[in-house]
């Protein structure tokens, strides 16, 4: 699940604008640092209505890769 970095609210507003045109469910985090966790579907409507850029998703890509490592006797 893509998490959408807000940093301001210029851009959390048309974040909302967007994600209510596209449809689905999203969730907001944050206090200090708001973060929205959006669909892929609606991630990429974030990134057509340059709301939001593809290097803002934080996606852990790494996930898994440790698993075929043996542990150490």
């Amino acid at each position: 699940m893509p998490a959408v970095p807000i940093k301001n609210r210029e851009q959390y507003i048309r974040a909302i604008e967007v994600l209510d045109r596209v449809g689905g469910t999203w969730q907001g985090v944050g206090q200090d640092e708001w973060t929205l966790l959006v669909s892929e579907a609606q991630f990429k409507a974030l990134v057509e209505a340059k709301v939001a850029t593809p290097s803002d998703n934080n996606k852990d890509s790494a996930r898994g890769k440790n698993s075929l490592k043996t542990a150490n006797s």
